[in-house]
């Protein structure tokens, strides 16, 4: 299998047997490859500080070629670089070991050449036993040239590298500015949060105080219902004992003005004035009078002149025999309020003067209980709304 293999390369002498060649077996011109990519930088200083005699000076480039001479000859230094290789590139050493002839160890070589995996397969080729002068100095060549391409390629890197350093020392600038107002507005909106709680702690204290004192206000109303549980009714009779006695107090000087009058004024004939009518006929079409009050014998008469305004009429008798409190439906229902305060309940004159004040209802009041006396105002009244 091996003969037909590399029965193209007939001319080239082949590598005979099956034993692998050492790190000082190889040629002159593989040293320095060999330890410069199969041995890492940091691996060579570790050896050369194991290995060497040093003075302390000696830069990499002076370790790198001290190991590349030591390789050449077999010593302390080759047989441990031999041994490093070995067990660093194991794996490798299997895997090439399936090559069998000159032309199948290349194939591997340029496979693993490619995927970019150098240094293992660069000692496993060199080092195999079918690897011969011819392939050994074509694999030189193209680590040579893979070599330059590595240099061509980090120098566009450190160029490259150069620009991305300026463009991220540009983008650290302009993120710590951002960072800084990012900062600062973060800080400000932080007292403004806490300017808010604190108005918000000041709001919740005053409803706090609110809500107390508007619980100790209902107690204490509780507490003055309960001690006085007619308070209400009280109150309600003094307002109206207020406004009797303004009443008492105008109807007292009318009583005054009276008894002041001459004999002269006396003797009018009132009763002729109280009968006389209007002059000019009254009109009420489609209104509701409500009439309170007044003599029983004088409804009759109410009633006429109302319906002879064109309206209709209504009575309440203001508490004699009516029930108060059948006077509020007829109050909601009529449209003119005509109240003979002189023979009405006071219950029936609150009622009427609450309800005229509480819906804007026209109300006339009229002292004296007669016909003459309902008929002026039931014409004042037609009057203003006219």
């Amino acid at each position: 299998m091996a003969d037909y293999c590399c029965a193209a390369h007939a001319a080239i002498p082949l590598a005979t047997g099956s034993r692998r060649r050492r790190l000082w077996e190889l040629g002159s011109h593989s040293h320095c490859p060999v330890v410069g990519v199969c041995v890492p930088l940091e691996r060579v200083r570790v050896l050369a500080k194991k290995l060497l005699v040093l003075q302390g000076d000696e830069d990499d480039y002076t370790l790198h070629c001290s190991l590349v001479t030591a390789a050449a000859r077999r010593n302390a230094v080759s047989e441990a670089l031999q041994k490093d290789l070995e067990q660093r590139f194991a794996l490798d050493l299997r895997n090439a070991a399936q090559a069998k002839c000159r032309e199948s160890l290349m194939t591997w070589w340029r496979n693993r050449a490619a995927q970019g995996e150098i240094a293992g397969a660069l000692w496993a080729t060199l080092t195999h036993a079918r690897c011969d002068e011819w392939l050994e100095m074509r694999v030189l060549g193209q680590v040579h040239m893979l070599q330059h391409q590595v240099g061509a390629a980090q120098r566009v890197d450190i160029a490259r590298h150069r620009e991305l350093s300026t463009e991220h020392q540009a983008l650290a600038r302009d993120y710590a500015e951002v960072q800084q107002r990012v900062t600062g507005w973060s800080q400000e909106r932080a007292r403004e949060q806490q300017s808010w709680e604190q108005e918000r702690m000041q709001f919740r204290a005053a409803q706090i105080s609110l809500q107390t004192q508007l619980a100790q206000a209902h107690e204490q109303l509780a507490h003055w219902q309960a001690a006085r549980p007619d308070l209400p009714e009280r109150e309600t009779l003094r307002e109206r004992l207020a406004e009797q006695l303004e009443r008492n107090q105008a109807l007292q000087r009318e009583v005054n003005r009276l008894a002041s009058r001459t004999p002269a004024e006396v003797v009018e004939p009132a009763p002729l004035v109280e009968e006389e009518l209007p002059a000019e006929p009254v009109k009420l079409e489609h209104r509701v009078v409500l009439c309170v009050g007044g003599r029983g014998g004088s409804v009759p008469q109410y009633r006429q002149a109302v319906e002879g305004c064109g309206a209709q009429f209504l009575h309440h008798d203001g508490g004699s025999e009516h029930k108060p409190a059948q006077l509020e439906p007829q109050l909601a229902a009529a449209d003119l309020v005509i109240c003979q305060t002189g023979c009405i309940s006071h219950d029936a004159y609150w009622r009427v003067k609450d309800h005229c004040k509480r819906h804007g209802k026209r109300c006339v009041f009229v002292e004296t209980p007669s016909r003459s006396a309902f008929e002026r105002a039931l014409a004042q009244a037609a009057t203003e709304a006219a």
